[in-house]
């Protein structure tokens, strides 16, 4: 049941995923999309991971995880180094790691 579970909550994150960074893509040249799916999957993963193990499954473990993307994080940043852009690289770093902790740390004082 657990499997089916975050098999199901995949199916929802990651096609969600997809549609908030291309819609901030088409917005924003700075790293947005990727940004606020991180952050907020950040701070959700606690709260759901709170519940019962399905629950847990279906939200925590499917949705969050296919919700964030460290992958297209990981190739931003690669692209902003081979462009040479350090500073913007050190930015999108700093904001993911920074806010992303601090959403989580939110989210797992509510929870």
């Amino acid at each position: 049941m657990r499997t089916l579970a975050f098999i199901f909550g995949s199916a929802i994150g990651a096609p969600l995923r997809f549609l908030i960074v291309r819609l901030f893509q088409s917005k924003s040249q700075f790293f947005t999309g990727v940004l606020i799916v991180n952050v907020v999957g950040s701070f959700l993963l606690p709260i759901f991971l709170a519940n019962d193990q399905a629950t847990g499954a279906f939200l925590g473990m499917g949705f969050c995880g296919a919700f964030t993307t460290w992958s297209a994080l990981a190739l931003e940043m690669d692209q902003q180094l081979t462009k040479g852009e350090r500073r913007k690289f050190a930015i999108n770093l700093g904001f993911n790691l920074f806010f992303g902790f601090g959403a989580a740390a939110l989210g797992a004082s509510i929870q």
